[in-house]
């Protein structure tokens, strides 16, 4: 995956991440994994997402989006 940008970092390191910056993290992630945003969403909620360190990540990521 690639350096995550500068604000994104700081935003995860104060605990103080927007929805927007979320779903950036979340579209970062996925793309690190060959699925676009969408995907991801999709995928983590029916729970067929790689089983590794980045699926895990997005299976978490994903559980913090405001519902729809």
């Amino acid at each position: 995956m690639s350096p995550l940008p500068q604000d994104l970092v700081t935003a995860i390191e104060r605990g103080e991440l927007t929805e927007g910056q979320l779903r950036q993290l979340i579209a970062l992630e996925a793309e690190a994994i060959g699925l676009d945003f969408e995907e991801a969403v999709k995928r983590a909620g029916a729970g067929t997402l790689p089983q590794n360190a980045i699926g895990a990540d997005l299976e978490l990521l994903v559980e913090l989006l405001p519902a729809a």
